[in-house]
């Protein structure tokens, strides 16, 4: 099998290909397929060009003559890579967080999506907020996160619910000790009923958020919803003495947790285990389910991805399916919950998020949507 992959670059995370590389090979090494596959690369920086996304794919389509095309780019760079599939009849795999996610859910028949689930995710959480006896919240994001779907569905679920946004504060200073949040805490000593807030942010900023936040002196607790990248051990740091507020969220992924396949993950990566690691360790699973049953035809897309859509795939955070309607891959995830001063944050893993899921996708986006067309995390 020839199998094409499109790589992303990132500053913020100069990691990514590396994980995800990593991942891929180690799950293909574990299930002694090294020798049955030939990888070809190729790098499409950010993923911010769509011309240069879509001449890379090309050359490995068609020039290159690969079988399955895996895309490390964001969703709203697919869209004109459908036409160039369905030509060739192969099937392609997006891989990316899921920070984004389509406006109408039309499945493509050779298409499908493997991600971490990011906007579902802060959907979820939108919903948690709405769902606690104080409707009211501020919403806190940067300038790059909030260019991302996962920061509208936090807040449209949390609004659904009946919640009320009071003030939008979104952060666009350099991450470093010059970092405030000064106009935030302003508002929450100004309005000092406001005790939720809604938040998204990347990992490094998130650090920074809690660390300043931590600072801001208050009668009664606040209570913080935030986006998966935020329960990460990079941005909670070691919580030694807690926080003088609480944390609620949802995450696709802890690599500590003690399943049999998380811990073949972890110790079977030659790098630290990572999220990028993990989706590429998935990817794998994908390649692998394909390998043992269409040795011959790699080329039929659509065949083998109605055979896909009827296979369990068990991964590191449990039973992967591949949803028939959307062609996206969903998982259990954990529901985070840290309570101000505590240090151990209790997780609860909801492996049915089937009901959820369906009225997540049933949303239909309306107006004009804008954004970053950056694949998610590379800036």
């Amino acid at each position: 099998m020839n199998i094409g992959i499109l790589l992303p670059l990132s500053n913020a995370h100069p990691g990514i290909s590396k994980d995800f590389l990593d991942g891929f090979n180690s799950l293909l090494a574990q299930k002694q397929l090294t020798g049955s596959i030939t990888i070809k690369k190729e790098s499409v920086g950010f993923g911010g060009l769509e011309k240069e996304v879509y001449a890379k794919a090309e050359k490995l389509l068609v020039n290159d003559d690969v079988d399955i095309l895996i895309a490390y780019i964001d969703e709203k760079a697919t869209g004109m890579l459908y036409s160039l599939v369905q030509a060739t009849g192969k099937l392609l795999l997006i891989v990316n967080p899921g920070a984004n996610h389509p406006l109408n859910w039309i499945a493509q028949p050779t298409v499908i999506h493997l991600t971490l689930q990011h906007s579902f995710l802060c959907w979820l959480a939108g919903a948690s907020a709405a769902s606690s006896s104080i409707k009211e919240a501020a919403y806190a994001s940067c300038f790059y996160d909030c260019g991302y779907l996962h920061s509208a569905d936090m807040v449209k679920n949390f609004m659904a619910g009946g919640g009320k946004i009071l003030n939008n504060y979104i952060n666009n200073q350099v991450y470093d000790d010059n970092f405030d949040i000064n106009q935030l805490t302003d508002f929450l000593t100004f309005k000092p009923a406001c005790e939720n807030i809604l938040c998204v942010y990347d990992e490094k900023p998130a650090s920074l958020v809690y660390d300043r936040l931590k600072e801001h002196k208050t009668d009664i607790p606040l209570h913080l919803f935030v986006s998966p990248m935020m329960l990460t051990e990079i941005a909670l740091g070691k919580m030694e003495k807690g926080f003088n507020f609480s944390i609620e969220g949802y995450l696709p992924w802890q690599p500590g947790l003690k399943t049999e396949n998380n811990q073949n993950l972890t110790k079977a990566c030659t790098r630290a285990a990572s999220i990028f690691s993990l989706l590429g360790w998935e990817t794998g699973l994908v390649i692998n389910e394909i390998l043992q049953h269409y040795k011959n035809n790699f080329h039929e897309g659509e065949i083998i991805a109605a055979h896909l859509k009827k296979t369990i795939l068990n991964g590191p955070r449990g039973e992967m399916k591949l949803d028939p309607e959307t062609m996206y891959y969903t998982a259990p995830a954990g529901r985070f919950k840290l309570e101000a001063g505590s240090t151990v944050a209790v997780v609860e893993w909801v492996t049915d998020l089937e009901k959820e899921w369906r009225t997540f996708t049933a949303i239909q986006t309306e107006g004009a949507v804008t954004g970053w067309t950056n694949t998610y995390l590379c800036y």
